[in-house]
């Protein structure tokens, strides 16, 4: 596979990171990864905290308010985004993960302030995050993923009857596999929702499919080689995401050539139908017979030691620093 590399200029960018949803510290990791990589190809660079208090960010980036007329009467996440306004930037560079940064409240504001940003539109990064909804989007494609019903309140009377178990239990808003619990029968079921209710507002049971857990990134609408997640617990978990040893990587994944092209097939029709833009992660499973069940779609994959997109792209010829440049160069079009 042969995908086009070209550095242009060198700009001044802000690279937003950490933030205030539960995947706050791989955000940091990822944020700290950008930073270092966009510095290295000898961009500019703000590292901007959307988790710190205001006053914070304004005493670090050195900005006076009172040049600034109209702040005193912004708040919150907008006040802090109101401030690149003032930096004379290029470009965002997004490395937040789940909550504002992944769910089209960062990219609204952003798009509302008139400021460049990598990754995709508010809309797509709305309909991404919330897996209900993408889960529609997927079954009216007649494209494959497990059955599923949705639960917008732990007190809400819930009908299984439709599901098979084993099930899994997790946010519909959430990432990194925080709040997910995998259920034999019903006996636990309360415990179960109570706990993915602390990571998200509305929470997903689903059938859940054993198999091989596959990754497909989809960089400017380009399938890049596939990734099979071997991990040492039963299910590909926060632990094991994020700590370095408690997965194996195979790149590319050996899987017949037919299957391969189809899971790349279908995560370029996902990454479409999305309106994805730059750069994404499709997450599949792969049962014992061969049949796809696509799991979500990941709008800022992670770029940590870890993470699952930069290895991918680094199979495709692209090292860590040049994926960063590609995905800028692709956000300023």
């Amino acid at each position: 596979m042969s995908l086009q590399y070209h550095k242009e200029k060198n700009m001044k960018i802000a690279v937003l990171l950490g933030g205030t949803s539960p995947e706050r510290d791989v955000s940091l990791d990822s944020g700290k990864n950008i930073v270092d990589a966009l510095r290295k190809l000898g961009h500019k660079v703000f590292a901007i905290d959307t988790g710190l208090p205001l006053q914070k960010l304004v005493a670090d980036l050195e900005i006076r308010p009172g040049n600034m007329p109209g702040f005193e009467e912004k708040h919150g996440l907008y006040a802090k985004l109101f401030l690149l306004s003032q930096l004379n930037i290029d470009l965002v560079f997004n490395g937040l993960h789940g909550g504002d940064g992944e769910n089209g409240v960062v990219q609204t504001l952003l798009d509302t302030l008139k400021i460049k940003y990598t990754g995709s539109s508010a809309m797509a990064c709305m309909l991404a995050m919330d897996k209900e909804i993408s889960k529609m989007i997927l079954l009216q494609a007649c494209l494959p993923t497990a059955k599923s019903i949705a639960v917008r309140n732990a007190d809400e009377t819930i009908n299984l009857k439709e599901l098979n178990f084993p099930v899994i239990v997790k946010p519909a808003d959430g990432g990194s596999s925080l709040g997910h619990t995998v259920l034999q029968n019903d006996d636990k079921m309360e415990e179960a929702l109570k706990f993915a209710f602390e990571y998200g507002k509305k929470v997903l049971i689903e059938e859940f499919i054993s198999g091989k857990e596959i990754a497909a990134g989809v960089l400017d609408g380009q399938a890049l080689p596939l990734v099979h997640i071997k991990p040492t617990h039963d299910m590909y978990d926060y632990e094991c995401k994020y700590t370095p040893g408690m997965s194996s990587y195979e790149v590319p994944a050996q899987l017949d050539q037919k299957i391969t092209e189809k899971i790349q097939d279908y995560a370029c029709k996902m990454y479409g139908l999305l309106g994805c833009k730059g750069y994404a992660r499709i997450d599949f499973l792969v049962d014992e017979e061969n049949r796809l069940n696509i799991l979500e779609a990941n709008t800022l994959p992670g770029m940590t030691e870890t993470s699952l997109f930069p290895k991918a792209a680094k199979e495709a010829g692209y090292s860590f620093e040049k994926l960063v440049e590609k995905i800028v160069q692709e956000a300023i079009k």
